[in-house]
């Protein structure tokens, strides 16, 4: 027993060690052997404290922070939620509360200068990819495929969900598209090992989809045994068919996709309901003079409780991040809609989204001056631009009672609604138009004001005229407005460019305020290039 303690010692301090680049440092030789050897035995109570001791925080690498820079660990670079926030600031769809106070970062990434798309300031994106890997491999190195124990294989697949994960976002940050690209191009250097690994060659695009692709399959077969837990937090089956619906889609391949996004789908069934999904604008009046407030746990954005969408999240005081209420909330001081930083929509979706759309009413119609407490003793007053956004809206934090500047809430980090237009985005890109509608439709329905005649392709007003694709399209810019990045990213697949020069809203919309879609890929840092000379020969 005195054995098993020192293991679990030395285990703990390697769980969560900072890596900056994918080669990586050795694992403990000692450790492995004695690890092996209790993973190779029969004594089950041994392999639970051996394997939880490794692979217990795994889950915490889809809502990591402060990890991935040398400075302090609150700059606006280093977690996860905060990279994706940024790149919500460089699309067409949103746009920063004022000009006057919002973040300079979060400015910086507004305005697209082209100079943050450079080598020497992209690091800390290539270092939550190559952290992530660490990470993962560690824990994949004491958990072998062949493994026989089933709990063993269990933090297998959660492992391989991490890499994969880590490895999609590498190749959506620093690669164009895979599928606009031709199914060609460069890919990663792949390290499957912890170890002082050699550098890798560069491989294609082809080589590390598979490579993902593969990691994802095993992992579905593995957690297809133990199916979905139902805890948000847990890399579960849920998770692990979230993210090869997600890759496949990437990889162009439609039927796993179709296939696998409607598996989790028949679990995933039900749709946030109208009540919870953010503050209605027809209530702006009376939350600005305080006879209405909006509390935390009745948004199912801020409150997990609420969110039958969440795949995974994070309760609060579980690893929550709560980046979302601090920046996106429009009530709330600090970052929020004092600092500036609470996200508007842009004029042109708003106006593309019909008016029988509940989302629509999550915005604001109108300019008003709110009074923000800032602290203990103090409250100023600030406006709230139109088109603000009610989507995250809280007037009180999660386990508090009066208004305030706590910021206190829960983190989802993938739902069922994307899910569900990735599998018809999969439909319409394989030419299942009449699919992909009816896909589409059951979100629409979804989303129909209460009272009001369902909502479908056929009689949405902002769809008039459109493809089967093209709806699916309009319909994950309106359901995933600010969230994860992903109109950034999903333009970057859609060959649509950033340009604002069409648009009342948006402050900066010049020439030097637009991204073609070429310009929209992130160099791999000097950091990765200058230790792995294989990237001097790529083209």
């Amino acid at each position: 027993m005195k054995k098993i303690s020192i293991i679990l010692s030395v285990l703990g301090m390697i769980a969560f060690a900072s890596c900056k680049s994918l080669d990586v440092a050795p694992p403990n030789s000692i450790t492995d052997e004695q690890v092996q050897e209790i993973l190779n035995g029969t004594d089950e109570a041994k392999i639970d404290m051996v394997i939880t001791a490794i692979g217990n925080n795994l889950q915490n690498n889809f809502n990591i922070a402060g990890q991935t820079w040398s400075g302090y660990s609150s700059y606006p670079l280093n977690s996860q939620v905060d990279q994706d926030f940024l790149m919500c600031m460089r699309g067409n769809d949103v746009i920063p509360g004022t000009l006057e106070t919002a973040s300079g970062h979060h400015i910086n990434a507004y305005q697209l200068i082209k100079s943050q798309f450079n080598t020497d300031n992209t690091y800390p994106y290539w270092a939550m990819g190559a952290l992530l890997t660490t990470n993962a491999n560690k824990v994949l190195l004491y958990m072998p495929k062949d493994a026989a124990s089933a709990k063993v294989a269990n933090f297998r697949a959660q492992a391989l969900c991490v890499r994969a994960y880590a490895y999609m976002q590498l190749m959506e940050r620093f690669q164009p598209s895979y599928t606009r690209n031709g199914k060609s191009g460069n890919g990663m250097p792949i390290y499957t090992k912890y170890d002082v690994n050699p550098v890798a060659p560069i491989s294609s695009a082809e080589e590390t989809y598979k490579f993902i692709l593969d990691d994802l399959k095993e992992a579905v077969d593995i957690l297809g045994t133990t199916g979905y837990t139902d805890q948000p937090n847990d890399i579960d089956l849920g998770v692990a068919q979230f993210l090869l619906t997600r890759a496949a889609l990437w990889a162009g391949e439609w039927e796993t996709a179709i296939t696998i996004g409607n598996a989790l789908l028949s679990h995933y069934n039900t749709f946030i309901a109208e009540a919870y999904y953010g503050a209605d604008n027809a209530d702006l009046d009376a939350i600005v003079a305080g006879t209405k407030e909006i509390k935390a746990e009745d948004n199912a954005f801020q409150t997990l409780a609420h969110n039958p969408e969440a795949i995974m999240g994070f309760v609060q005081g579980e690893g929550s991040n709560t980046y979302m209420n601090g920046f996106a909330n429009v009530f709330k001081a600090g970052e929020g809609g004092y600092g500036g930083n609470a996200p508007r929509i842009d004029d042109r979706l708003y106006k593309l989204m019909d008016d029988k759309d509940f989302r629509k009413a999550r915005f604001t119609t109108k300019e008003v001056d709110y009074e923000y407490v800032i602290d203990e003793t103090t409250k100023k007053t600030a406006r709230i631009p139109e088109h603000a956004n009610l989507k995250w809206a809280a007037t009180i934090a999660k386990s508090y009672s009066t208004r305030d500047h706590h910021v206190d809430c829960d983190n989802y980090i993938f739902r069922s609604s994307e899910a569900l237009l990735m599998v018809a985005e999969a439909q319409a890109q394989s030419g299942k138009d009449a699919d992909a509608k009816a896909t589409l439709n059951k979100l629409l329905a979804a989303r129909t004001k209460a009272g009001e005649t369902p909502l479908t392709c056929d009689n949405y007003s902002g769809m008039a005229g459109m493809n089967a694709l093209q709806m699916v399209q309009l319909q994950t810019r309106i359901e995933l407005w600010c969230e994860g990045g992903r109109e950034y990213y999903n333009n970057k697949r859609w060959n649509i460019a950033v340009d604002r020069s069409n648009s009342a809203d948006h402050y900066y919309k010049a020439d030097a305020n637009k991204l073609s879609v070429d310009e929209m890929i992130l160099a791999v840092p000097l950091q990765e290039t200058s230790t792995n000379t294989n990237w001097a020969s790529v083209k």
